[in-house]
C-alpha cells in the first residue's frame, strides 16, 4: 500500500512541516521530528502556497478561486486569536469598491513586507492586490509587542 504523492513541501519558521498531496485531496502538518499532527481534507485543488511573515499561518489558493488562511500547528481556519476579524477564506471580491470575485483559478501569490499587501496572480494573467484590515494589522502588532513583554 503505497503512501499519496507529495506536490508540496513547505517548513514554518517554527518548525513546523506542511505537504500537500493532491491525490489524497488533503493538507498535513507535521511536527520537527516527523509526527504527524494533523490531517486534513480539502475541497480545492491547490496550487500555491505561502507562509505569513511569522510562519504561524499557511495561505493557499488554487482552481476553486478563493485564497485560505490556516494555522500551520492543526490546519484549522485562521479567523481567531491574533487574526480574529479577519476572514479566513477570501474569493477577492470587494463590494464596496466593485471589484469582482477571482475570474479565475490562482496561480501564484507573493506578500509584501509586513503582510500589508497580498499579490494573486490568476490564471487569466490577472493580478489581484489584496490589502488586509489595517485593525487586524493593528491588532497583531499589539499581540506581538504583548508577547515580546511591552504593554
Amino acid at each position: 500500500n503505497l503512501a499519496p504523492r507529495i506536490d508540496w513541501v513547505g517548513i514554518s519558521q517554527q518548525g513546523y512541516i506542511l505537504t500537500y498531496s493532491r491525490e489524497d485531496a488533503a493538507l498535513c502538518s507535521y511536527s520537527v521530528n516527523g509526527r504527524l499532527l494533523k490531517r486534513q481534507p480539502v475541497q480545492d485543488y491547490l496550487r500555491c502556497f505561502l507562509f505569513s511573515e511569522d510562519g504561524t499561518v499557511l495561505v493557499t489558493g488554487g482552481e476553486g478561486r478563493v485564497l485560505t488562511w490556516r494555522w500551520v500547528h492543526d490546519l484549522t481556519l485562521a479567523n481567531d486569536g491574533a487574526r480574529e476579524g479577519f476572514e479566513a477564506v477570501v474569493d477577492g471580491r470587494c463590494e464596496a469598491s466593485h471589484v469582482p470575485a477571482f475570474p479565475g483559478a490562482i496561480r501564484s501569490l507573493a506578500m509584501s513586507k509586513n503582510e500589508r499587501h497580498i499579490v494573486v496572480g490568476l490564471e487569466t494573467g490577472e493580478l489581484y492586490i489584496l490589502a488586509p484590515d489595517s485593525n487586524y494589522l493593528r491588532q497583531r502588532l499589539q499581540k506581538q509587542l504583548e508577547y515580546l513583554g511591552f504593554y
